[in-house]
């Protein structure tokens, strides 16, 4: 049987993996920070299997198991014990801050979290057979164009997630050539969410930063909004359920080689970037149009979204034949439609409006 440790299960795309490996039969270990008694990882873990419509009561006692780590004392809790009979890790907790006045902390975390992470599992758990680095497919910087699936020696950064997470890549690299234990970089594009039911984790990042802002205006009294982007500009999703299809596909292989691999979960270049601007505006309930801002409400909106304006405006075509290859994936994989976004920023905008009730309440 698996037994996969996994970071970052109280994330979007952590529980969704924990809530994937366990309806797959699954044993899961989940290393989670500031929950000592564990609910606040099963719940978003149960929350995830909801979303996701997956059945996982029957084994949700018996496969899953919660650590309560503070990193710094890593080595001391996740003791020979607790990493006998770890057959795959997958590293998805990171700082994801944009931010330049925390790239030393962004660096602690992303990076040297990581490095010890794996030699910790080099040394302790014999019977790990890969290490899965949850990083991003915009680690090949800001040039857009055609990127292969390999690694990247010199690239434009905007930001310290970028930054980081690249250094980590390389940190890994180099640690696989010392250790051996084999490594897989999994680089997602814009992670957005369940294709059918449109469930993902309500934190205003990446994608959703967007229709967020757009609420947020909408309910400051704006019925119409000028927003600064380019026209024919694409964005590359992958749906969470993809996503952990891919990831799955990917650790529950019988053979799985000595590589060092990296692999692009990406969706592919959807609708333009003008129709989903069209798009949020009607789910936020306003006309929201290309142009240049003008008004007070405007600019706040241009300055809200200038963290991920540069990689909206870029286009990228993410390789993942490599990916495909591995997971055995005979036909292309098609973009997400313009429909089933709509349905995501339905599902996230009902439940901004379900929270936003229930704190009305509570007032």
């Amino acid at each position: 049987m698996h037994q996969i440790l996994i970071t970052g299960v109280t994330g979007f795309v952590g529980s969704a993996l924990a809530a994937n490996f366990l309806a797959r039969g699954a044993r899961v270990l989940a290393v989670s920070r500031n929950d000592p008694d564990g609910m606040r990882t099963i719940n978003a873990v149960v929350a995830a299997a909801q979303g996701s419509g997956l059945d996982i009561h029957g084994v949700l006692a018996n496969h899953l198991d919660v650590v309560n780590v503070d990193f710094s004392y890593l080595e001391d809790v996740l003791d020979d014990a607790k990493l006998a009979g770890v057959t795959e890790v997958w590293h998805v907790a990171a700082e994801m801050s944009y931010s330049p006045r925390k790239l030393s902390q962004s660096f602690a975390t992303n990076v040297g979290n990581t490095s010890r992470l794996y030699e910790l599992l080099s040394r302790n758990a014999p019977d790990c057979r890969r290490f899965y680095y949850v990083s991003t497919a915009y680690v090949v910087g800001m040039e857009g164009g055609l990127v292969k699936e390999e690694l990247h020696a010199c690239s434009h950064m905007i930001n310290t997630y970028q930054t980081t997470k690249w250094s980590a890549e390389h940190s890994l690299h180099l640690l696989f050539h010392r250790h051996g234990l084999p490594v897989t970089l999994f680089r997602p594009s814009i992670v957005v969410g369940h294709s059918r039911s449109g469930w993902a984790l309500r934190n205003g990042f990446g994608f959703y930063m967007f229709p967020c802002s757009m609420v947020a205006a909408a309910q400051a009294g704006l019925k119409e909004l000028a927003v600064d982007l380019v026209a024919d500009s694409h964005l590359d999703c992958i749906a969470i359920d993809q996503l952990a299809a891919d990831a799955c596909a990917l650790t529950l292989r019988e053979q799985q080689g000595r590589d060092f691999e990296v692999f692009h979960c990406a969706g592919g270049n959807g609708a333009r970037l003008e129709e989903l601007v069209h798009m949020w505006g009607e789910v936020a309930g306003l006309r929201a149009v290309l142009g240049t801002p003008t008004s007070a409400l405007e600019l706040k909106f241009n300055r809200a979204v200038e963290p991920n304006r540069p990689f909206a405006n870029q286009i990228w075509q993410f390789d993942r034949s490599l990916l495909d290859a591995a997971t055995e994936r005979s036909t292309p994989l098609s973009p997400l439609s313009l429909e089933a976004l709509r349905t995501m920023c339905l599902w996230y905008a009902d439940d901004v409006a379900a929270e936003q009730a229930a704190m009305a309440e509570v007032n």
